[in-house]
């Protein structure tokens, strides 16, 4: 592992510095040419085309416009060191340039688009046994405290990311005030179920993209802590660890399990951090626990739990920070969405929203129950009405219409009565989102 890890270091090297090795690539190629018949010095009369195979290696590697540059290194040789310039040669070298950056072309586009599908699942994947395991623990605390506190915490962290009455009536609050309140809740609902006495929360501000750090980051502290500096807090051992190994950091006895008897010289007892997009967006800051308390599995069961309310604030925030599709009410579909555009935004790799309208209830009923049943693992689908007409909209991520049309036909399949067959639908990618708006709302203006 760590041989193939220092061998993408090079290639990334390689890449960086792509124009450098082509032209010392072709100086040598030329040397070696001079060297060994000054009168042919690119090697044209050869038996073997010398010159496609280092274009084609050129080309294969680095892509049209390294390729071309070589060309243009050698076109200018043969213009200097040949009587006559070799038209038919360079016009030969010209177009297998251009079929080597084709492959080069699809090729890396392949590669990148199956890194993204890799990526984008491994992330759901991650969201998806966080959410599982939170719900674990909840139905851990509610065999062990029904009668004491039969609310689950997973249900209480849901209230804590809806959104208060107060907080949304408040205009007074912007997005990192209202952070700073969702946090300072979660740690009551920690002080109750957890018993953490003291602790502190550290979290990168809105619309701030870089690494969390002491320039960029804000706190929010439970009742019975104080305010500290941002320096002492990054310049905690505890802290500094757990953002530079993105993992949770606890003082602990020679087996490694949590003690609270251990000398140390940290204010801390715990750092646990919250990583989102192999990020660290929050930290939690453990500084009073009892010691019945601080042990493996709370502390496990708090990381979970922190790692469910950071990223359910982080999509509060993209939701409310982003204008695009506003039309679309359900708050975790439109989430996908913009997750889905930014993706086509940098990578250019396709997903599909379609679109059914239906004008009767009961048909848009017994088509939503169909169309839930033939969903595939990371599809989405969601229902809202406008004016007369029900709308039932699907989401297809990292997939083109084509897989749009597909669905259709499977659904028309499933379809016995045939008044259910009849109803609009369209299909849209993530470029025609201003479209997909106004086709909700039914905006037929310019």
């Amino acid at each position: 592992m760590q041989q193939r890890s220092t061998i993408e270091k090079f290639l990334d090297k390689l890449q960086d510095f792509a124009y450098l090795e082509t032209f010392v690539l072709v100086i040598i190629y030329l040397v070696i040419g001079a060297t060994i018949n000054s009168q042919d010095i690119c090697m044209l009369n050869s038996q073997i085309s010398y010159m496609l195979i280092l274009l084609s290696i050129i080309t294969l590697f680095h892509g049209f416009e390294n390729g071309m540059f070589a060309l243009g290194i050698l076109a200018i040789a043969i213009w200097y060191f040949y009587p006559v310039f070799e038209y038919t040669e360079f016009l030969v070298a010209l177009l297998m340039t251009m079929i080597f950056s084709e492959f080069h072309y699809f090729w890396t586009k392949k590669i990148k688009q199956a890194e993204i599908d890799s990526n984008y699942r491994k992330l759901k994947l991650d969201e998806l046994s966080k959410s599982f395991y939170a719900l674990k623990i909840s139905h851990d605390q509610l065999e062990k405290n029904y009668v004491v506190k039969p609310m689950s915490i997973r249900n209480s962290i849901a209230e804590i990311v809806r959104q208060d009455e107060e907080i949304d009536r408040d205009e007074n609050l912007d997005i990192n005030e209202r952070t700073k309140e969702y946090y300072k809740k979660f740690m009551i609902l920690l002080e109750k179920s957890f018993s953490v006495n003291k602790s502190l929360i550290i979290y990168k501000a809105s619309k701030d993209t870089r690494v969390l750090s002491k320039e960029n980051a804000l706190q929010s502290c439970s009742s019975t802590c104080e305010v500290k500096k941002l320096e002492d807090i990054f310049d905690n051992y505890l802290v500094d660890k757990a953002i530079s190994r993105k993992q949770a950091v606890f003082i602990s006895d020679e087996k490694g399990n949590p003690a609270l008897n251990s000398t140390n010289e940290t204010k801390f007892i715990a750092a646990i951090p919250s990583v989102h997009d192999d990020e660290v967006i929050s930290v939690l800051a453990i500084e009073m626990m009892p010691f019945m308390a601080f042990n493996r599995e709370n502390l496990t069961s708090i990381a979970i739990l922190l790692e469910y309310l950071s990223f359910s604030v982080v999509k509060e925030d993209k939701i409310n920070l982003s204008d695009e599709l506003d039309s679309i009410l359900d708050g975790d579909f439109r989430y996908e969405c913009i997750r889905l555009k930014r993706l086509y935004d940098k990578y250019s790799v396709e997903s599909t929203v379609l679109v059914m309208k239906l004008n009767n209830e009961l048909q848009a009923h017994k088509l939503n129950n169909k169309v839930s049943k033939i969903l595939r693992s990371l599809e989405f689908t969601t229902t809202q009405k406008y004016g007369e007409n029900y709308y039932i909209i699907n989401l297809f991520p990292l997939h083109d219409k084509s897989s749009a049309v597909g669905y259709i036909n499977r659904l028309m399949s499933l379809l016995v009565d045939e008044r259910d067959k009849e109803f609009e639908y369209l299909s849209f990618n993530m470029q025609e989102s201003t479209i997909l708006n106004k086709y909700l709302k039914e905006d037929y203006s310019e």
